[in-house]
C-alpha cells in the first residue's frame, strides 16, 4: 500500500482508489459506510510561530492519533497535497453513531497531544492545545444506490465547513454541532433525526 511519507498514512491518490472500491463493496453487500474529514485549526500559526519542521511533527502526531483510534480496516490519508493539514478517514461498515464515536476520540486525542520539535538548532519547543474541526458523512444502502465517493466527500466537506463557521474544535454532521453531550440518548436521537431531514431535503 502506497504511503504518504511525512505521516505514514495512505497516499492520497491511492486512497481515492481503494476508498472507491470500499464504497462499491458496501453497495454490493448492503453495508453502511462513513467518512470523517478533519482539518487542523489555525495550523498556519504553528508553521509561522515554530517553523515548518514543527508543523511536520504536528502532522505526524495527528497521524498517530488517527491510527490509535481507528481499526485495521479503516482507511486514513492526508489530504491537500504536500502542505496539506487535512485528513480523511473512511470507516467501512460504520453508521453515524460509530463515526461520531471515532471522530470524538480523534478530536480529543488531537486536543490533548503533546508534540516536541526543534525550532532552532539549539532550541526545542513543546506544542500543545492543537485543535481540529471535523465533518462527518454517512451513507446507508438507500444512499449508496445513487451516490459515490465524490458525493460522500462533498457531504463531509460541507459539514467540515460548518464546523469551522461554528467556532472550530467541533464535529458537525450536516450543519449540526454534535461535539457536546455525546452520551445522552435523547440528544443522539435528535442528531440522527436532523441528519435524516437533511438527507431528504438534499435529495429534493
Amino acid at each position: 500500500m502506497l504511503e504518504d511519507r511525512p505521516t505514514g498514512l495512505i497516499e492520497r491518490w491511492h486512497w481515492d482508489e481503494i476508498a472507491a472500491e470500499e464504497i462499491a463493496r458496501a453497495r454490493g453487500q448492503g453495508l453502511s459506510i462513513a467518512l470523517i474529514m478533519i482539518d487542523l485549526d489555525r495550523f498556519k500559526d504553528v508553521n509561522d510561530n515554530y517553523g515548518h519542521l514543527a508543523g511536520d511533527a504536528i502532522l505526524r502526531g495527528v497521524a498517530d492519533v488517527i491510527r490509535r483510534h481507528t481499526r485495521d480496516g479503516d482507511l486514513a490519508c492526508r489530504y491537500g497535497g504536500s502542505a496539506g493539514d487535512e485528513f480523511m478517514v473512511l470507516l467501512p461498515e460504520s453508521d453515524l453513531r460509530d463515526a461520531l464515536a471515532v471522530a470524538e476520540r480523534i478530536r480529543h486525542g488531537i486536543m490533548t497531544m503533546s508534540v516536541t520539535a526543534k525550532v532552532t538548532r539549539d532550541l526545542s519547543a513543546t506544542i500543545e492545545g492543537q485543535t481540529a474541526s471535523m465533518g462527518v458523512a454517512t451513507y446507508c444502502l438507500g444512499d449508496l444506490a445513487e451516490l459515490d465517493l465524490e458525493d460522500l466527500m462533498l457531504d463531509a466537506d460541507v459539514s467540515l465547513r460548518a464546523a469551522k463557521r461554528h467556532g472550530r474544535d467541533r464535529i458537525c454532521v450536516a450543519n449540526v454541532d454534535v461535539t457536546a453531550d455525546q452520551a445522552g440518548g435523547s440528544s443522539a436521537d435528535r442528531r440522527l433525526a436532523s441528519w435524516s431531514r437533511f438527507r431528504r431535503l438534499r435529495s429534493v
